[in-house]
């Protein structure tokens, strides 16, 4: 009579948990609430880590006296010391084998634990854990923390990152890197030994834009894996409706041989377009070139759309001129140019486009009449025609920058040469 009245007790308690997530679950509450929900639920504190062994979220209590807890709590995730103690000691494969929660207990941690993972469509995502701090464990705690981990599961899965996650562990370190908040190199360089992460001495950002990806077809998953089969020496995350890559090669030429024409052949196929960064050699400036990627592709798109590959090295010039701000442009153009431009309009001529033609071809004479399909005298008369209408010297080095930037600034508000 007495088990069976603790039977029923026990059927009530967890069923009375269970409604009390299913209320936060469809109240839109959060992960914080749920996991202070899951404090209230067992009496012990609560911790949630990613794959990567970084902290997601714990419940608001003190455990001053467990070094496990607080290093999570403190640093945001494990030290190496800690993941190499628990890779020795087998708790990892434990965790990795276990289809269901389990106590643990070990020297290195003060006070037991029950370990249970979040999964979702079969793959963990997280692990929780519960720490007998305030009280011990009671018989119901692992039917609980198989509760806690599915309303877990499914409150992870509202958020768009762990929904494209394939609980690859360098994925959240990436878009810390992304995302400016982790910058610090000797935390950079202790997170890439804990997840064994390697990087070459030649680093870049490659962003795809999926804004306008037809999905029906192919899965962005699907995609992403593609991209990292292409690119060997790459890492992949879908963020931000970008698919953003951290390539690093030891050979920067090599890398352009033997990678590039494949990433173009790639991108024209799914017709996405793709923004580059510069080479960069240090993970603490993962940031800065991931925005100059998005400069290129969003400079790119604007001015080349047949092109799929943007690197930024190409927009360089253009991402300058508009530092000064849009509404600045037309101002910064060389102020004799608009001359030539009208000279052109009233005489119907193409002393604009000649003098476009001198410069790209970087003052070679020879190359910028064969390109207009002229005689090389003909070339010199046009120039000397050219700086008699805007008054000014061609060779003058100053003179001959701004105008080569004034024509990049005609590129960028779409003005066409007469």
């Amino acid at each position: 009579m007495e088990q069976s009245t603790t039977n029923l007790s026990n059927s009530q308690f967890l069923a009375q948990n269970s409604l009390q997530l299913l209320e936060a679950l469809a109240g839109e509450s959060g992960l914080q609430h749920i996991v202070e929900l899951g404090y209230a639920m067992f009496g012990n504190p609560v911790l949630l880590i990613d794959t990567s062994l970084k902290t997601i979220a714990f419940s608001n209590t003190e455990v001053k006296d467990d070094p496990v807890w607080n290093e999570y709590v403190t640093s945001g995730y494990a030290s190496l010391s800690s993941v190499n103690y628990y890779t020795s000691n087998k708790l990892t494969l434990l965790v990795n084998q276990s289809e269901v929660p389990f106590f643990w207990t070990d020297p290195y941690s003060k006070y037991p634990r029950i370990m249970s993972k979040v999964v979702i469509g079969g793959k963990q995502i997280a692990l929780l854990s519960i720490i007998a701090h305030e009280k011990p464990f009671q018989n119901t705690d692992l039917e609980l923390a198989i509760l806690l981990s599915k309303a877990i599961a499914i409150e992870l899965q509202k958020n768009k990152f762990i929904h494209y996650s394939r609980g690859v562990m360098h994925e959240n370190f990436i878009e810390e890197l992304l995302t400016g908040k982790t910058k610090d190199g000797k935390i950079i360089q202790e997170r890439i030994k804990v997840l064994n992460i390697r990087f070459s001495k030649n680093l870049y950002t490659l962003a795809l834009d999926i804004s306008r990806f037809d999905n029906s077809k192919t899965s962005l998953a699907y995609l992403r894996n593609e991209l990292e089969n292409q690119i060997p020496k790459s890492k992949a995350v879908i963020y931000e409706d970008k698919i953003v890559l951290i390539i690093s090669y030891d050979d920067h030429d090599q890398f352009y041989k033997s990678e590039i024409n494949k990433l173009k052949m790639f991108l024209k196929t799914y017709h996405i377009y793709a923004g580059m960064s510069r080479c960069f050699h240090n993970l603490e400036e993962v940031q800065e070139h991931y925005f100059q990627s998005l400069d290129a592709l969003r400079l790119g798109m604007l001015l080349n759309e047949e092109d799929y590959f943007h690197p930024y090295e190409e927009y360089a010039i253009y991402h300058f001129a508009e530092s000064s701000g849009v509404e600045n442009l037309r101002k910064n153009c060389h102020p004799s140019l608009w001359k030539l431009i009208e000279y052109d309009g009233e005489n119907n001529t193409d002393y604009t486009r000649s003098l476009y033609t001198f410069i790209i071809h970087s003052k070679n004479i020879t190359e910028s009449a064969k390109a207009s399909n002229i005689h090389r005298n003909t070339m010199f008369y046009r120039l000397e025609k050219i700086e008699s209408i805007m008054n000014i010297d061609i060779n003058n080095s100053n003179t001959f920058l701004h105008l080569h930037l004034s024509f990049k600034i005609l590129e960028l508000l779409k003005i066409d040469l007469p």
